[in-house]
C-alpha cells in the first residue's frame, strides 16, 4: 500500500468509528420510559378523552460530541378515541396519505412494505423566524396484533437520517375497550429520541411547543379516521 495512503485510511477509519459511537450513544433502548410495561395506562385516577394528554415530555441537552450536540427527548402521550382499534391502525399505516394532514410533514416516501413491516422516508420542515429547518429520516415500523387481548402495537426504529436525528425508539400501543357510548380505543405514544441541536434556544422552543405538536398528531389521526367514516 502506498505509504501516503495508509495514514489517510487510518484517519478515515477512526473518524467513522467515532462517528458511529456518537450516533449509538446513549442507548435509547435502555431508556426507563421504554422499559416499562407500555400497556399499563392510564395511571390510577386518570381519565382519558378524545383530546390527547401529555404525561411525559422531557428534554436534556447532552455534552457536545465532536461537532454535534444532541438533545435527548422523552414523550408519553395518551388518549381515548371513540373509534375502533382497526380504524386507528388503518389510518396510521396508510403512510402515503400522511402528507395531506400531518403537521409539518412535507414529503413521505414508501421504501418497503412486507406484511406488518413498513420502511418509510419522511421529510419534515420547521419554519422559525423565516428559516426552514428540514429533517429527513428513514424509519422502520412493525405492526403486531394481539386479538385475544384486543391489543395491537406499532413499534418504530430509526434506520438513518440526514444527521438531524441521532435515534428514535418507541411506538403506538393500542387497546380496544368498551365504554357507555360504545367501542373505543386507548392509544399511547411512547418515544425516546435524539435530536441534533441546530440553533440557540432550540431546547426551550421544543419544550414550549412540543407537547402541543404531539397532541396535534393524535388529533390529526382521529380527524382523518372521522373524515373517512371509519368506526
Amino acid at each position: 500500500m502506498n505509504k501516503s495512503v495508509a495514514p489517510m485510511l487510518c484517519i478515515l477509519c477512526l473518524t467513522l468509528l467515532f462517528a458511529n459511537a456518537a450516533f449509538a450513544l446513549p442507548s435509547l433502548l435502555e431508556d426507563p420510559l421504554l422499559k416499562q410495561d407500555p400497556w399499563n395506562f392510564p395511571s390510577p385516577g386518570t381519565e382519558l378523552g378524545e383530546k390527547a394528554k401529555t404525561f411525559v415530555f422531557t428534554l436534556e441537552t447532552l455534552p457536545r460530541e465532536g461537532n454535534t450536540t444532541w438533545i435527548r427527548t422523552q414523550q408519553d402521550i395518551q388518549a381515548l378515541l371513540p373509534i375502533s382499534m382497526k380504524a386507528f391502525a388503518e389510518v396510521f399505516l396508510d403512510f402515503p396519505s400522511h402528507v395531506s394532514y400531518m403537521p409539518r410533514l412535507a414529503k413521505i416516501t414508501m421504501l418497503k412494505q412486507a406484511g406488518g413491516l413498513y420502511e418509510v422516508r419522511q421529510r419534515y420542515e420547521i419554519r422559525i423566524l423565516g428559516y426552514i429547518y428540514p429533517t429527513e429520516y428513514d424509519m422502520r415500523y412493525e405492526f403486531v396484533e394481539y386479538p385475544d387481548k384486543r391489543r395491537a402495537e406499532i413499534r418504530w426504529h430509526l434506520l438513518g437520517s440526514d444527521g438531524s436525528i441521532g435515534g428514535s425508539e418507541g411506538g403506538w400501543f393500542m387497546e380496544e375497550v368498551s365504554t357507555p357510548k360504545g367501542p373505543a380505543v386507548k392509544v399511547r405514544n411512547i418515544n425516546a429520541g435524539l435530536v441534533r441541536k441546530d440553533f440557540p434556544l432550540q431546547a426551550q422552543i421544543m419544550k414550549m411547543v412540543g407537547p402541543g405538536e404531539l397532541e396535534g398528531i393524535v388529533t390529526a389521526l382521529y380527524k382523518e379516521a372521522q373524515r373517512r367514516g371509519l368506526k
